[in-house]
């Protein structure tokens, strides 16, 4: 097997983890789980899946913006931040429950990067509403963002969102890079 195809089934390996523990019940329902790059196009697709279910679902303007304002930030990560060697092991799945939603979003990143997204999220989990909006502005008012991201506002607009703990897990896939996952539940 070469690196590539070893890559693609790893990514296919943590979406199937992460489905099974999305789906719960015979109620859940799977709106789409995708694992391999995540170009422009893509994202764009699941985009307009979600969108058309939530629509389909009849589910109001303010819960489907809510979702949809999530995935965004999360396909973005995943397009955004993977290394091209890795990109077939990118993944992102979306599940509708009766409670809302579960989505898991996963690539590999440079194993620096998951330890510090991990450390990131876990301060975000511990920070209360008030403690999220001030250091979402403060992050704003920063000058010195780059347009490549990486201030952690994506990570901030999405724990604004989501039912809080952010889940998180890493593994180590190569020599220089973990598989980093994000797993959010968003209320209904």
């Amino acid at each position: 097997m070469n690196r590539q195809s070893s890559f693609a089934e790893t990514g296919r390996l943590w979406m199937e983890d992460a489905l099974n523990r999305a789906v719960r019940s015979d109620g859940d329902h799977v709106v789409f789980a995708h694992a391999g790059p995540l170009d422009h196009a893509r994202v764009q697709a699941l985009l307009a899946e979600a969108e058309g279910r939530s629509l389909k679902a009849a589910e109001g303007l303010v819960q489907r913006k809510r979702m949809m304002n999530v995935l965004v930030e999360g396909l973005e990560n995943v397009s955004r931040h993977v290394h091209d060697q890795h990109a077939q092991a990118g993944f992102a799945l979306l599940v509708r429950t009766d409670e809302g939603y579960r989505m898991s979003f996963g690539n590999p990143v440079p194993m620096v990067t998951a330890t510090l997204l991990t450390h990131r999220v876990g301060i975000i989990n511990q920070m209360d509403e008030a403690d999220l909006k001030d250091h979402y502005l403060a992050i704003l008012g920063n000058s010195e963002r780059s347009q490549h991201g990486g201030a952690g506002l994506g990570l901030l607009t999405m724990a604004r969102k989501v039912l809080r703990p952010m889940e998180v897990r890493t593994a180590r896939i190569s020599p220089d890079a973990s598989m980093f996952m994000l797993e959010l539940r968003l209320a209904a």
